[in-house]
């Protein structure tokens, strides 16, 4: 249940004042802002004891999305850059509190990359002729949300496929190396091969993605857990997670087993 705002007149300009920090500097005042916003509470013919903050705050925010639409649009560079300029801030914003903020920090300027390329494909499509956009320029703000979130997704699905292919290049590397050491010792690389065949068919026997790539960068690739939780964006907890559970689903091969023996820590 949402509480009455009190007095209108203040929540009216508290309303005004917290949406042009949030979208709108510069592009109208406190005072315009408020006598909009009173108009459209009017239009809903509610008593003053029926408004909530949170009432007045969306009649606010929703015409600034509107102007902030408006604005992206003009044709004045001047008023296109200074619209530009708070979206930005407010996808910034919006960023920082997304559910992709914790994995977009694991790696260096993922989040400045895919602002960017939200603000790229809003900008195309302000700038097009005639512009794209929202049905409802009130819905700009949402629909600018929707794009954010889709290349915070879209960025972190790329960087997951990226990151399995990097470590099946590192257990290759690795693989090459301790066939060099064993060049000259054909029982010993026979073994190695042996050994690196039962340990490829046990970790691809498991179904779970995670578990196969916690598995060859352990025990194919050397990798700590530190380094493998940097490479898969995750936290140090979840490596170690994964590796036992994996290690729990090999407990039934106990060929598996004795080839990973030397191997454990």
């Amino acid at each position: 249940m949402t509480e009455p705002c009190g007095d209108l007149a203040q929540g009216i300009r508290g309303a005004a004042g917290l949406a042009i920090q949030r979208c709108a500097r510069g592009l109208l005042t406190v005072e315009t802002l408020s006598a909009r916003v009173r108009e459209e509470w009017e239009a809903l013919s509610l008593q003053e004891d029926q408004t909530s903050q949170q009432l007045l705050n969306r009649i606010a925010l929703r015409y600034c999305s509107r102007l902030l639409y408006q604005a992206c649009c003009s044709p004045l560079e001047e008023t296109q850059n200074c619209a530009f300029e708070n979206l930005r801030r407010y996808l910034a914003k919006s960023l920082q509190n997304s559910p992709y903020a914790s994995s977009l920090m694991q790696h260096e300027d993922a989040a400045e990359d895919v602002l960017q390329m939200a603000l790229a494909i809003v900008q195309k499509a302000c700038t097009s002729h005639p512009p794209a956009g929202p049905d409802d320029p009130a819905a700009f703000l949402k629909w600018t949300l929707t794009i954010l979130d889709r290349q915070a997704y879209a960025f972190l699905k790329k960087t997951e496929q990226e990151q399995a292919i990097s470590l099946d290049v590192q257990y290759e590397e690795y693989i090459e190396r301790l066939q060099d050491q064993y060049n000259n010792d054909p029982e010993a690389r026979f073994d190695l091969q042996e050994l690196q065949q039962t340990l490829s068919n046990a970790i691809l026997s498991l179904s779970n993605k995670r578990y196969r790539q916690v598995l060859a960068g352990t025990y194919l690739a050397g990798m700590d857990e530190r380094e493998l939780a940097a490479l898969l964006g995750v936290q140090v907890q979840e490596v170690y997670l994964w590796r036992h559970r994996a290690l729990k689903a090999l407990r039934r091969n106990r060929k598996v087993l004795e080839a990973l023996r030397p191997w454990l820590r």
